[in-house]
């Protein structure tokens, strides 16, 4: 039951990512709505509404948790949306992409001091591809400047402490993605509102004029968050922030190929070579992890998807 729940939050975290990704390029290019912390906002409010609504449909149950649970995990994602929009906005986007890259390296590290827990040589090796195929397939300029490093530096770390703590609380509170989505989304809300005095244009923002369509597709992007983010909670909780980011880099690979062929952008040997080896290393981590679950399978070490339930 636990792999058909894994699967189903897998495929919705896919085809909602891809679905808002799509959505707020229109928003932005075609609707020049620019503003995408106030966009993030909607998108947690959305979220902050219908966990709510949810659960006064019966779809999954109301679990008491101390805000000294929910607050990291809140702030954690807090702190990743704002450096890592900081990293884009004082790096190029090839430093941005090796950044993100550099989130697995960080996250092995940090399981391991924190929580002795460490995962196979077959694993690590399978990462190697995946983090070669996307950064071939990605990264053109590396443009480094101190500031711009420190800002890297900052969002990695908020970045994988924000994917840890999500999967370590939602054991340590005894809560579901559900249960823990319905307690920080508020504060996730809240915190997006103060940022978008931080990053977004106001003057800009406040003459905005907006379009019937652009309503529209805003909503649509608000829905298909809601999705991304039931899901990201749901991936998190019940495999590891390993996986998650396994998953992430997938994700790329699938929106590179969306945009050669959704919105025609140029191709060349680079991006197909560098997608078919991150796919290839894509499937090794899948074929691996496989058997490790498998009885009388691959021998799994100590596996970063049976994090402590202890709390930071």
């Amino acid at each position: 039951m636990t792999s058909v729940v894994v699967i189903a939050g897998v495929v919705t975290n896919i085809l909602s990512v891809v679905g808002i990704v799509i959505t707020n390029k229109y928003i932005t290019e075609v609707d020049g709505f620019h503003f995408m912390v106030f966009l993030s906002f909607l998108h947690f409010l959305f979220t902050t509404i219908g966990t709510r609504v949810m659960l006064m449909m019966g779809l999954f149950s109301y679990q008491p948790a101390p805000l000294s649970g929910i607050l990291p995990v809140a702030a954690g994602s807090l702190l990743s949306v704002a450096f890592m929009n900081l990293n884009l906005s004082y790096n190029s986007v090839g430093f941005y992409q090796l950044s993100k890259l550099a989130c697995i390296p960080f996250t092995l590290f940090v399981q391991y001091v924190a929580y002795k827990q460490s995962v196979p040589r077959l694993v690590q090796l399978t990462l190697i591809p995946i983090s070669f195929g996307v950064g071939y397939a990605t990264i053109y300029d590396l443009n480094l400047n101190m500031i711009g490093l420190v800002f890297a530096t900052c969002a990695v770390v908020a970045t994988a402490l924000a994917q840890i703590f999500t999967n370590t609380y939602q054991k340590s509170l005894d809560c579901n993605a559900m249960q823990l989505l319905y307690h920080t989304s508020p504060y996730i809300t809240v915190g997006m509102l103060i940022m978008c005095a931080f990053f977004d244009d106001l003057h800009d923002f406040a003459h905005y004029q907006y379009t019937p369509e652009c309503v529209i597709r805003i909503a649509v992007s608000c829905v298909f968050a809601l999705g991304v983010n039931i899901s990201n909670y749901l991936v998190l909780g019940k495999t590891s922030p390993l996986t998650y980011q396994v998953l992430g880099h997938l994700k790329t690979v699938l929106i590179l190929v969306l945009g050669f062929t959704v919105f025609h952008k140029p191709v060349d040997m680079r991006n197909i070579l560098g997608i078919a080896i991150a796919m290839v290393g894509v499937v090794a981590y899948t074929e691996v992890r496989r058997r490790e679950a498998t009885p009388g399978g691959l021998p799994s070490a100590v596996s970063s998807d049976r994090l402590s339930s202890s709390k930071v």
